[in-house]
């Protein structure tokens, strides 16, 4: 008999690139976090495509783990960069070059694995952000505690599950849904919620804010809101000079109709500060509205949008702009 199998009808194949496949057997990863790196390999090598836009919740429905547990998958890959992310929270992912992969030196294999336990099947809701800590000590008796706490180890702090509130955070950055964001942009126009989001992240990685992310992030949107409306110093910078330019390099695009709104001419100003390069006049300006011109969409406030100088100017689609290729 035969053991080879006859693969001419399986609907398709999978594109690997080989250093992958063999440096993926080499790696020593969690089962989930293999999960990962195998769903983004198929996901950009696969379709011969770069970096692209991979949410928590795009791996959680093909791998079947917690989208809070992938996304502390997706977290540890980029630490041990395996993977790399393009801008912040919600920039495209890719697979780094092996050579770049964070390899442990020699066997470091366990008498359990990371995987399945008891190859058991467990549904996505039975599984938690901490569904993957460390078990108990087998040396120490297990104490009664509140079901809530089940998941944390004796002695450490009682896991905190954001229950259905649209938040998570794992430490670096805040995984935020896109109806969230639709709704906060709403809420706090004209503030540029996700450039928002990406700053409280910097500010909560080094200061462990509360469990309440949600709330968290609502407070520091609506001091945003209130900077907003109060303006910023407008002194040494163009705006009305770059607003024209606008125009004149993109007629197809929505014009500004109120060229004295606060919050666009604040985010004109914040772009002219980031950089240096950004304030040669026409030498930047010019080529990046060029590149702008030729958008048909650009992703604004949780959902694609036809480009228009606000969402132009936010931080995120400002960025992307300016580092493509002309």
């Amino acid at each position: 008999m035969s053991n080879v199998t006859q693969l001419s009808n399986t609907g398709g194949f999978t594109r690997m690139d080989n250093r992958i496949m063999d440096a993926l057997m080499a790696i020593d990863l969690p089962a989930r976090e293999l999960k990962v790196a195998l769903f983004v390999a198929k996901a950009t090598i696969n379709f011969q495509s770069g970096p692209t836009r991979i949410t928590a919740a795009a791996v959680s429905k093909a791998t079947n783990i917690h989208p809070d547990v992938a996304s502390k998958a997706i977290s540890r890959l980029l630490k041990r960069r395996v993977i790399f992310r393009e801008g912040g929270a919600r920039g495209d992912i890719g697979l780094c070059d092996p050579k770049e992969w964070v390899f442990v030196e020699g066997p470091n294999q366990t008498n359990r694995a990371d995987s399945d336990q008891s190859n058991k099947v467990v549904s996505i809701a039975s599984q938690t952000k901490t569904d993957d800590s460390l078990l108990y000590s087998k040396k120490d008796p297990l104490v009664t505690v509140p079901s809530e706490q089940i998941t944390a180890p004796q002695g450490g702090e009682p896991a905190q599950v954001e229950k259905d509130s649209g938040v998570s955070f794992n430490g670096e950055d805040f995984q935020v849904s896109s109806d969230l964001i639709t709704k906060w942009a709403k809420a706090y126009a004209p503030v540029d919620v996700e450039t928002e989001i990406v700053r409280a992240a910097a500010w909560a990685s080094a200061n462990r804010p509360k469990k309440d992310y949600r709330r968290f992030l609502v407070n520091w949107l609506a001091k945003a809101h209130v900077k907003v409306a109060n303006g910023v110093s407008e002194a040494g910078v163009p705006v009305d000079q770059i607003i024209d330019l606008y125009h004149r390099v993109c007629p197809n695009l929505a014009a500004v109709t109120v060229k004295t709104d606060k919050a666009l001419r604040s985010m004109i100003v914040e772009r002219w500060n980031e950089s240096e390069a950004h304030q040669s006049g026409k030498g930047f300006w010019l080529p990046f509205f060029e590149k702008a011109n030729n958008r048909s969409q650009v992703f604004y406030r949780g959902q694609n949008v036809v480009p228009r100088l606000e969402a132009l100017v936010s931080r995120a689609v400002f960025r992307e702009i300016s580092e493509a290729q002309q």
